[in-house]
């Protein structure tokens, strides 16, 4: 077991297989909300589900949208169930703090952890995260 301390971003505390991701991500047309499938065809994760998982990748690649999309992604019960970056946009938290507010479902975010030790995480490990103090341990 392994804690690597980051900042927490959105409140809130899960539990799930790891996905990730070396590249950036954008939720706005790399994902499908109503399945949580990534549908960006240029992405290393294409075809993957991040629904009920804690996503791992380095940044997002923008996106106004992206917010919206992850408030659908918790109403349809897609979204995954932790996001943990080195630098989140704002326009992602924003969506954690939608997805709370308007459906009670908390995505908890966490930021500020090396892309190194974001990569060293393995696909499938189990990984906690808590965005109340911003600490990640890896199973």
């Amino acid at each position: 077991m392994k804690t690597l301390q980051g900042k927490g971003i959105v409140e809130g505390k899960a539990k799930g297989e790891a996905i990730i991701s070396a590249k950036p991500f954008g939720f706005f047309g790399g994902v499908n909300p109503g399945t949580g499938i990534i549908i960006d065809k240029w992405h290393e994760l294409y075809g993957e589900s991040i629904k009920g998982k804690v996503f791992i990748y380095p940044e997002g690649r923008g996106s106004t949208v992206g917010a919206a999309i992850i408030l659908e992604l918790a109403r349809t019960g897609c979204a995954p169930a932790a996001i943990v970056n080195c630098n989140i946009e704002t326009i992602t938290a924003g969506g954690g703090v939608m997805a709370k507010t308007f459906y009670s479902v908390e995505i908890p975010m966490v930021d500020g952890i090396s892309k190194e030790e974001l990569l060293a995480i393995e696909n499938g490990s189990i990984v906690e995260v808590d965005g109340n103090t911003g600490e990640v341990t890896v199973h």
